[in-house]
């Protein structure tokens, strides 16, 4: 398995210790992939290392000396500097989505078919425009409460984009 391949926490945002800077300026060719390697596969990410050489080197250049060679050995005798890893995955900043009830779904079905007919040179009276405007404001209610643009979409029978419309988003 190629060492890019493999599955792995990278820190990200985090600089390279100084000490540890100071050992990759000094290394040359085998010992410098070697070393490369092993802060790979501590986590470090390829421009944090990238950004300890002096002057900085692209992540591209440090992908490529890494490439060299990717068994580890003991060339260089200081240890390897881990970092601070994430505690967990990825974290969605939207909340759950509770769903839509079932007398809310029963609603959003029956004025949706009516709605989707409106045309806004319609009377304001009529059955169309009173569906719209109910559909609306139950979308945006329920929007409103974490219900995703999705949901909606698929409740009412529109496209993602058409109900994103609606919402005003």
């Amino acid at each position: 398995m190629n060492i890019m391949e493999q599955k792995r926490r990278a820190a990200r945002n985090q600089v390279l210790p100084a000490s540890e800077a100071d050992v990759l300026n000094k290394l040359f060719d085998d010992e410098l992939a070697t070393r490369l390697n092993d802060l790979y596969k501590a986590g470090w990410t390829l421009q944090s290392m990238g950004n300890a050489f002096n002057p900085p080197r692209r992540r591209s250049t440090v992908r490529s000396w890494m490439v060299k060679r990717h068994e580890s050995s003991p060339l260089v005798d200081k240890p390897i500097p881990t970092p601070r890893l994430p505690k967990q995955g990825y974290v969605s900043r939207r909340p759950v989505s509770p769903g839509i009830a079932p007398d809310e779904l029963d609603l959003i079905q029956q004025v949706s078919p009516l709605a989707r007919r409106y045309r806004s040179k319609m009377a304001e009276d009529s059955p169309q425009a009173r569906a719209n405007l109910l559909l609306t404001e139950l979308c945006l209610s329920l929007n409103e409460r974490n219900v995703s643009v999705r949901e909606l979409a698929e409740a009412t029978g529109v496209t993602y984009r058409a109900m994103a419309r609606r919402l005003g988003k």
